[in-house]
């Protein structure tokens, strides 16, 4: 016994900092890209991030005024992943956008919860939200995780009035609203919100163009 203790704890703490070291080098590392870098990353992100509010912004308009609030629920929950998949599937060229999302530090669906990356970016714009500052009107970042290089390009995402009759005030959301929201995202938090508020950002990973 005098024997096997030491030789189980060699085992623990050998174990310990391998499983440690591995989590540590998952880690991304980020850091601002070169002006070249910007330049060439914001020219194929940004009509991205643009034409996926767009195309979102359009077919809520249209089930707002076909369907009302519950109607808009439907889109943000089943046609705003498909349209997002068409937008960076069109995107050009072709393959450099890897991925594409909406995020925030208040999730409504827990599949848009921000990465380690994503939250420090988040945190810029709601420090600067908390300073009453203007809210960079993009952000980008170099990411390296495990030697791997890419890039994300971020742009805010304001609260528009058409959002609020399912993202506003609890206390004036309708009876249908809050039933539905119960039942399929019952652990929301994106409600409380005003127009013109900050939401979160759209995100967009390239791999190096």
């Amino acid at each position: 016994m005098s024997l096997l203790l030491p030789i189980l704890l060699t085992l623990f703490f050998l174990f310990g900092a391998e499983k440690s070291s591995a989590q540590t080098d998952a880690q991304p590392l980020v850091f601002q890209p070169t002006l070249e870098e910007s330049t060439r990353v914001r020219a194929i992100a940004q009509p991205v991030a643009q034409t996926l509010l767009r195309t979102i912004r359009e077919e809520l308009t249209h089930a707002l005024a076909k369907e009302g609030p519950v109607g808009a629920i439907s889109v943000c929950q089943i046609q705003a992943p498909a349209l997002t998949q068409q937008v960076r599937d069109q995107a050009r060229p072709p393959g450099a956008v890897f991925s594409l999302k909406r995020t925030s530090n208040r999730l409504r669906n827990p599949a848009d919860a921000p990465d380690p990356a994503e939250r420090q970016a988040l945190q810029i714009y709601l420090e600067a939200e908390a300073r009453h500052e203007s809210l960079p009107p993009d952000l980008l970042q170099k990411v390296v995780t495990e030697g791997k290089t890419t890039y994300r390009y971020y742009q805010p995402i304001r609260v528009a009035a058409l959002c609020l009759s399912c993202h506003g005030d609890p206390a004036t959301l309708s009876s249908g609203v809050k039933t539905l929201l119960r039942e399929r995202y019952p652990q929301d938090q994106a409600v409380g919100y005003k127009d013109g508020d900050f939401r979160g950002l759209v995100v967009v990973g390239l791999t190096p163009p």
